[in-house]
């Protein structure tokens, strides 16, 4: 055997194979059929006799009689929702089928839109600009055997984008009676909605999520059809009188865009467009009437058809297909498929949904005399949400009973417990439910207690004739309770109300004031107490000055507080406490005086009617006074001061003090000016010089006359000092080097006797006048 030639045979085969199932992926599309070929097959053989058409036609684009916009599609081993059906749409049909490789944005200029369809879509608000590129079928009908048609289809388009939230494709299931006496009514809305179904009325975008119900989701490329996105199968379905004639028109188009951009499509069921039986309204949450817990309902169609079939969420229910009545005693999508004798199939619906069930708190409930009228009474209705979990009035009713079979009791009037425990039983159903009575203990809770105060002593601290207090800083002083959250209020029948307070945690008061405080803790009743607060003042020493008291540098003082005796009060100071403001703990006196007390800052603390008043004494060394000049102008001097305890006192060499800083007539020569303060402490001197003059000189060493000495210009300012001989030649100019005494030399060489000329100038300090002295000179030398 040749295995080359059969690998390749197999190969070919497989390769066959993978093909056609690539193939069978997709939808396919027959374009052959009229439109009253689709008509019958979309009403279906088995509905022939329930139903009647008549006046079919179909209009749409023709692309050159190569493709048109309309056709019947079968679902090709695909894994698309609906095996076969019309479809109709706003491009070309033969696009339709997979992948979803391409965009669908078919356009003719000469492809129009559709006048019913602008009214329905100007009746629903929806835009109406550049409608084109519609595609519909219309036909007359009358249902023979239901009062109620309903048809399956889906609506798929290339709007359906993750990005996209813009509207622009339009359709409508639009029905009227054959006569034209009614107008146009769209039946294709969002289920239980007057909603038309839109891209966007139904889409799954994150920005313009809407229904997501009914959204069927975005396609991938591999896709049964060439649309971006599509919704779940849809039900249109709508009320006729039976025997009457009606017309109906199935229309899609573009709209919004010149270009008709974007096509869309609509999927009609085959065989969907049927009867209906009218199984009732729906049990369900939206519409107020669940089925109650451990009910049923009798689910009732009509009698004598040829055959029944009944249908749990799609599911077959056993044992039912012979029966016209089933009994439903769960929540479920319930259908009924039933052929008449005539062979006329109809089919029904129902939804049944559970009612939801209260769950009741078991915890019993504690009751207090909340308004302390010794009665422990409340509005039941406060309890319910502590007694039903997540409980919702506009879901559930709930009564209140003695017994469980009793009257109820108005749970918004004030219930008056008669003992403790007590026991009331409690139904809670939702909407028209009558559930079980469920008992509930109530019990009398544990009043918090309170503490004997007679009154609480509130001191003016600072003696400024009020007080601010923090009435948090008490609550341990009144109870021994813990964990209390306290309110404050100013009138007894507040406190008894409670709520918020009507006095100021931290209050001030000038006066004896009564407050009511209310203290009120979890699983505990609460209480309140008034509370008596006495204002008191303590008293300072007028003996101890309010300023600095300064004694000498080195020195200590004793001070005394006295006895603070008030004869109006017939009370003095009953305790004393000495200390320094930076070592608290150190006391240095407990007496009214303490002694040694060097420079600083201390507290003496006076005791005093019941209160004690800190009481502030600054001790200050004496500053030393500063002479910070003395003005010569000449013979008048001005002594300049600063620091020190004022007034100053001023003596000039050994004179007596005077209270003047200023001396007149003072002799030439060097004197010495002293300064004492007020205090009485230090005092300082300062020496100054006024110059006197000198015009011999004798250099023979016998120390008289040896020497000019102007040394004291070294205390003046700008000092000058120079000597001329008689020719105008300068023998000697003084400064800091010679201190401003001249010998008699010039150049280190004795001069001889004569006259010479002397300039003396300078400043004295704080003088802006110079003084300017000139004069001769004689010079004697001897030797």
């Amino acid at each position: 055997m040749n295995y080359s030639k059969f690998f390749q045979f197999l190969l070919c085969c497989l390769s066959l194979i993978f093909m056609n199932l690539a193939k069978a992926q997709y939808i396919s599309v027959d374009k052959s059929l009229t439109a009253q070929q689709l008509v019958e097959k979309f009403i279906g053989a088995q509905n022939s006799s329930c139903i009647t058409i008549s006046n079919v036609s179909v209009k749409g684009a023709d692309f050159g009689r190569t493709d048109l916009s309309y056709g019947y599609f079968y679902k090709n081993g695909s894994t698309f929702d609906i095996d076969e059906g019309i479809i109709l749409s706003t491009g070309k049909v033969s696009l339709a089928p997979g992948p979803n490789d391409n965009l669908q944005s078919e356009f003719d200029s000469n492809w129009g839109g559709d006048p019913d369809l602008i009214n329905a879509l100007a009746l629903a608000g929806l835009p109406t600009d550049n409608i084109l590129n519609a595609t519909y079928l219309e036909f007359d009908f009358q249902s023979l055997q239901s009062d109620q048609i309903s048809f399956d289809y889906m609506f798929l388009s290339e709007e359906y984008r993750l990005s996209n939230c813009r509207y622009s494709d339009a359709f409508a299931f639009l029905i009227k009676k054959g006569d034209n006496s009614e107008p146009y009514r769209n039946i294709a809305l969002v289920p239980g909605t007057n909603i038309p179904v839109t891209s966007l009325s139904i889409n799954g975008a994150d920005n313009c999520e809407k229904n997501l119900d009914y959204f069927g989701g975005f396609n991938g490329t591999q896709s049964p059809t060439n649309f971006n996105g599509q919704t779940k199968i849809l039900r249109a379905i709508t009320t006729v009188e039976i025997g009457v004639k009606y017309h109906i028109k199935l229309v899609i188009a573009d709209h919004g865009d010149a270009r008709g951009l974007y096509d869309s499509a609509v999927f009609l069921k085959a065989g969907s467009f049927t009867g209906n039986i009218d199984l009732g309204s729906d049990l369900t949450l939206e519409n107020a009437d669940p089925l109650c817990a451990g009910s049923f309902h009798d689910i009732t169609t009509v009698s004598g058809a040829s055959s029944y079939r009944w249908f749990r969420n799609g599911t077959p229910i056993p044992g039912t297909d012979d029966i016209d009545t089933y009994r439903a005693t769960q929540e479920g999508d319930y259908r009924v498929d039933i052929v008449l004798s005539s062979g006329c199939k109809l089919e029904g619906n129902l939804r049944i949904e559970d009612a939801p069930v209260a769950q009741i708190a078991t915890t019993p409930i504690m009751i207090c005399d909340d308004d302390f009228d010794g009665k422990f009474s409340a509005k039941l209705s406060d309890f319910d949400s502590q007694l039903i979990r997540d409980y919702d009035p506009a879901v559930f009713t709930r009564s209140y009973s003695l017994t469980p079979s009793g009257a109820s009791i108005n749970p918004d009037s004030d219930f008056v417990f008669t003992g403790s425990p007590q026991t009331l039983y409690l139904r809670v159903g939702a909407f028209s439910c009558n559930p079980d009575p469920y008992p509930i203990q109530f019990y009398f809770g544990t009043q918090l207690s309170f503490n004997t105060v007679q009154e609480i002593d509130i001191c003016d601290s600072d003696i400024s004739g009020n007080q601010t207090f923090d009435l948090a800083d008490y609550i341990s002083l009144i109870t021994n309770e813990t964990g209390v959250t306290p309110t404050y209020f100013s009138t007894e029948a507040q406190a008894k109300v409670g709520g918020s307070s009507t006095v100021s945690s931290s209050p001030t008061i000038g006066a004896d004031r009564s407050i009511f405080i209310r203290i009120e803790k979890d699983k505990f009743c609460p209480n309140y107490k008034e509370v008596k607060f006495k204002f008191k003042q303590p008293k300072k020493s007028t003996l101890l000055p309010d300023d600095p008291i300064i004694i000498c540098k080195g020195k200590t003082i004793e001070l005394d507080a006295g006895t603070g005796y008030d004869p109006s009060t017939n009370m003095s100071f009953s305790t004393y406490q000495w200390y320094k403001v930076t070592e608290p703990l150190i006391i240095l006196s407990r007496n009214r005086k303490s002694g040694n007390l060097s420079p600083g800052d201390y507290i003496v603390e006076l005791g005093y009617n019941g209160c004690v008043y800190k009481q502030s004494v600054k001790i200050s060394e004496a500053e030393e006074p500063m002479i910070d000049n003395v003005l010569i102008e000449g013979t008048t001097i001005t002594v300049l001061v600063s620091g020190g305890t004022l007034p100053y006192q001023f003596a000039l060499d050994n004179g007596a003090y005077q209270n003047s800083n200023i001396f007149t007539n003072v002799e030439l020569g060097t004197h010495t000016i002293y300064v004492q303060g007020a205090d009485g402490c230090a005092v300082i001197s300062k020496d100054f010089t006024l110059i006197n003059s000198q015009n011999v000189i004798t250099p023979n060493n016998d120390g008289v006359n040896d020497v000019i000495n102007y040394s004291s210009l070294l205390q003046k300012l700008e000092p000058k000092f120079e000597i001329y001989d008689r020719f105008g030649v300068q023998v000697f100019k003084g400064d800091v080097n010679n201190q401003f005494i001249w010998n008699g030399t010039s150049n280190g060489r004795p001069l001889p006797t004569s006259s010479y000329w002397y300039i003396l100038e300078w400043n004295e300090t704080g003088n802006s006048k110079r003084t300017q002295l000139s004069g001769w000179i004689l010079l004697k030398n001897r030797n």
